[in-house]
């Protein structure tokens, strides 16, 4: 008999385990796994996720609240989360501080300070070199794999929905102002384009059956007060809807002529049939009558 895992195992290491312990180990791994999967990016690189507590019981369902709570306050000792409770339930969970050799993988490479640099050997110059501002430093690379799988919007502490630029907030506006700019309305009178009448052949429809349906598809979309960019898509959408049900209504008609025919000649048949057999029986018939008739 074979046997089926009923849902995806859990991740545990055994170094957290040595270190934390099981329980605290693998609840770890379920944190890790769901910022990597929801959360983002704060100011200084480190993934962090906000959960409600509807969301932070499911996280780990085999466990009730104190035993969640109790192994979530043991990682926060421990060094390796941040939790920051909220009023209202919520929690914000961070990672980022692991162990002493975790934190030196995941530490920026620092600038060295200015003593630290290696000594540039000396030459004597005559005039001391100016300048004007210090290079600047290279920023630690951020985990952008985080920021693109941005969990639910937080609704605590007075505002709604994550912090945007300015900027980004404006190339939204001026994308959804140039995308309405496109839309055009439906008028009486519209007409499809000659690029649309060049496609009708490709569908082997007719242009007389095309123009055929123009009235229609303009009072529909008139009714229905809609908005499109390219009305010749929506209009040969339309055309090839209505040439499959005619091309589909015509083979009907067809089939169905075709069944009166052959009903009609096997019953002609039917009736040819009968009167050659009522012949037949009359001539039997007049026979026997002669043969009886023995009046010479």
């Amino acid at each position: 008999m074979s046997f089926s895992f009923p849902e995806k195992p859990l991740l545990i290491y055994p170094s957290l385990a040595r270190q934390v312990g099981v329980e605290p180990a693998l609840l770890l791994g379920l944190y890790h796994e769901a910022i990597e999967r929801n959360g983002m990016t704060d100011e200084r690189g480190r993934g962090e996720l906000v959960l409600s507590r509807s969301q932070w019981l499911a996280l780990a369902d085999f466990w009730d609240e104190q035993q969640l709570r109790a192994l979530s306050e043991k990682l926060v000792e421990q060094g390796l989360l941040e939790i920051s409770w909220g009023a209202a339930g919520n929690l914000r969970v961070r990672l980022g501080f692991a162990s002493s050799s975790d934190q030196a993988e995941r530490r920026p490479q620092q600038v060295p300070r200015p003593a630290e640099r290696q000594a540039v050997p000396h030459t004597e110059v005559r005039h001391i070199p100016v300048v004007d501002e210090p290079p600047p430093a290279p920023r630690p690379a951020r985990h952008t794999n985080l920021a693109r799988q941005k969990g639910p919007a937080p609704t605590f502490g007075g505002s709604i929905g994550w912090r945007r630029h300015k900027d980004e907030l404006e190339e939204i506006f001026e994308q959804a102002e140039q995308r309405n700019q496109k839309l055009q309305a439906m008028f009486i009178g519209w007409q499809p384009s000659d690029l649309f009448h060049q496609m009708l052949p490709r569908y082997a429809i007719p242009a007389d059956f095309a123009d055929g349906c123009i009235d229609e598809f303009v009072l529909y979309f008139l009714d229905k007060d809609r908005k499109e960019s390219n009305w010749d898509q929506k209009f040969l959408a339309w055309v090839k809807r209505e040439w499959v049900k005619k091309q589909t209504q015509d083979a009907r008609d067809q089939r169905y002529q075709q069944e009166r025919e052959s009903g009609a000649t096997g019953a002609a048949k039917d009736e040819n049939s009968r009167s050659d057999s009522r012949e037949k029986r009359k001539r039997i018939t007049a026979a026997l009558m002669d043969i009886k008739n023995t009046d010479w």
